[in-house]
This record gives structure tokens, sequence and C-alpha cells, in this order.
């Protein structure tokens, strides 16, 4: 978390090396619809049990502007084929679902493309089963810090592409040697999509 403050601060402050606007709060929402993959390393449960990266889609929609912050939220689903049974147990998959705020701030480099940073914070679940039976769940917390690029096609529609870092700690009932290896997980993340603004 302190690795987040101390970017917002950046970023706060070079807002005044750009050319200053007249504030404006706006509602006005921006949906993103995505495809998204998690390269889960180090060593943990979901990067070493599991068949790597994770395939699953994303949808974002940031509703609140002030200035050139934003704030929105969003939702991801990806599954995982279990390769390793001996860490895995019983099952065949892990369906992950995360949803989370996240607070970005917009670099405009030219009339059509875009940068932003953004910071994320939010909640995971883990949704084991084999074929159709469920085997339980767990869940957990996210923390989330990369950038989206966006390029503007018209003014309805934008390329968008997101890379970022994730950080999921879980809430895994097992034994003391193993709470790191199956509670605490990282993750690239990439999605690509449309944005229509």
């Amino acid at each position: 978390m302190k690795n987040l403050t101390l970017l917002f601060l950046l970023i706060s402050s070079l807002e005044y090396c750009q050319e200053k606007k007249k504030e404006k709060l706006d509602f006005q929402s921006d949906i993103v619809l995505a495809i998204i993959t998690n390269h889960y390393f180090g060593n943990n449960y979901l990067a070493q049990g599991h068949q790597n990266p994770s395939i699953g889609f994303q949808i974002k929609s940031d509703w609140l502007h002030y200035n050139k912050y934003s704030l929105g939220f969003g939702i991801e689903k990806s599954t995982q084929k279990v390769t390793e049974f001996s860490i895995g147990g019983n099952i065949d998959k892990t369906n992950t679902n995360s949803i989370n705020l996240f607070l970005s701030y917009q670099f405009k480099m030219t009339s059509k493309f875009s940068i932003r940073p953004e910071v994320a914070f939010g909640s995971i679940e883990l949704r084991q089963k084999s074929g159709e039976k469920f085997y339980g769940s767990q869940s957990g917390e996210r923390y989330g810090l990369g950038a989206n690029l966006n390029y503007s096609l018209n003014k309805a529609i934008a390329l968008y592409l997101n890379i970022s870092y994730n950080r999921y700690d879980l809430n895994v009932k097992t034994s003391k040697e193993f709470i790191n290896y199956f509670n605490n997980s990282n993750a690239i993340t990439l999605s690509s999509g449309i944005k229509f603004q």
C-alpha cells in the first residue's frame, strides 16, 4: 500500500506540470470489454499447481471523472486447469472471480492516444470444481498496480490494453507450514479489448 500511495502522490504532482484546465466533475460512464490472462508466478498454489496463464474476460466501467482522475469498478472471471493433482487434490479446474474499485489518472499523449496509470483494490474468490461438482471456495483481497493504454478510433470507440501487477491475499485454512503457499499469490495480468467512451 505504501508503493500505491507514493505512485499517486507522484501523479498528483505531475498534474501541475501539465496545462491547467477548468476543474470539472463528470458522471459519464466509459465501458471496457476485454479478454484477460493472468500469469501467476512464484512459490504458490496458483502458479505451481495450475496451467498458466489463466484465460478469461473483464468488464470495467469508470463512472466518475474529476479533471484527469477517474474512479470506477471492474469485474473479472478466469479459469485455470489443475495440472498437479498432488497439490490441487481431486479438482480439475479453479475458477477465479474478482471485483474491484480502481482509481486512474489520464496522461493524454496525442489527440488519439492516452496512458492511464491505475491502482485497484478489491476482493477475489477461487471456486474449485471437478466436472460439474463444486468442491468449495476460498476468498480474499486483491491489490493491483498497472497502466491502461487507450487508442481512440473515433469519438465512441477506443482500443484498450492493460498491463498490471496483482497481489492476492487469500484466507485458506491450512497448516502453518503451508499458509504462505496457499494464501499468497502474485500475477502479471494482461488484458486487451474495446473501450466504449
